[in-house]
């Protein structure tokens, strides 16, 4: 079996654990979640055999990277269940670790080989820019489900109506997620700011270690590339939502549209990275 088939696994996992919801009996509930922890646990022992293989200054693949940014997203997403007690997340955003493992498994295995371009501080500068690219990316992909969400429920408070998970009436599922504050807005606005006040330093650093790996490659500092204009305009969105946050106290509606076109701008830069323009980042 090889590392890409492995990807399949967790995935599998995650498909499974769905069909869990299709069940009206509470008990089933637990193994909705016992599936997705395992599915997780499954995703982290894959990449300590991809670490074991390949180590840190190796080789790196698009398809390895789409796993990582998955594994991050299921991570973010069940450390955020904990804090928070909003167990409905895990269904919301677990779709995106999905859809992450499958471009994994289908990506095309072009390798990043980094030490005839960079130094062993470049080297170490490329990996911290990755994994602060990919966390931050995580964090605002959970911004753009929780938005989502706010938006549809404040629309329905206003029709006088709640979210349900299911359509149908007293379904079991949505009595288990809607203990304690369920879809309340005010806890999904305060999960988008935190996710907005910890993703935003996270991309900044990334994308000046990005720069400034940029000029090294390049050898000059003004190389105008669509991939930085793209993360430009990405940071300049959530700089803004941020700004707008801490000084004049943006809230609800507004900042959650912010957070849905920053989160969709994200997309376009990462299909313009990997896909239409892989020279960019060094892929061959």
């Amino acid at each position: 079996m090889t590392l890409g088939e492995l990807y399949l696994i967790p995935f599998f996992i995650y498909i499974f654990s769905y069909l869990f919801l299709l069940s009206k009996e509470k008990k089933f509930y637990q193994a909705f979640i016992f599936l997705i922890y395992a599915g997780f646990i499954i995703q982290s022992l894959i990449l300590v055999i991809w670490f074991n293989l390949h180590g840190f200054k190796d080789l790196i693949s698009v398809d390895w990277i789409v796993f990582f940014n998955a594994w991050l997203t299921m991570m973010v997403v069940i450390l955020f269940n904990l804090f928070y007690k909003a167990k409905y997340i895990l269904i919301y955003v677990t779709p995106l670790a999905l859809i992450n493992l499958l471009i994994g498994f289908f990506a095309p295995h072009n390798y990043l080989t980094m030490k005839p371009f960079f130094s062993s501080l470049d080297q170490a500068t490329l990996i911290t820019h990755i994994i602060l690219i990919l966390i931050g990316d995580s964090l605002f992909a959970l911004a753009f489900i929780i938005s989502l969400i706010y938006i549809f429920q404040e629309r329905r408070i206003k029709l006088k109506k709640n979210l349900k998970l299911f359509d149908k009436k007293n379904h079991p599922f949505d009595e288990v997620f809607y203990r304690g504050k369920g879809y309340n807005l005010e806890l999904l606005d305060s999960m988008n700011y935190f996710c907005l006040k910890i993703g935003f330093p996270l991309i900044t650093v990334g994308i000046a270690m990005g720069i400034y790996l940029s000029s090294s490659l390049f050898k000059s500092f003004m190389i105008i590339k669509p991939i930085e204009i793209m993360s430009l305009i990405t940071w300049l969105i959530y700089a803004v939502l941020l700004h707008e946050r801490v000084a004049k106290g943006l809230r609800g509606k507004k900042a959650a549209v912010f957070s849905i076109a920053g989160f969709l701008l994200i997309l376009s830069s990462l299909t313009f990275s990997f896909y239409l323009f892989p020279e960019f980042h060094g892929f061959k």
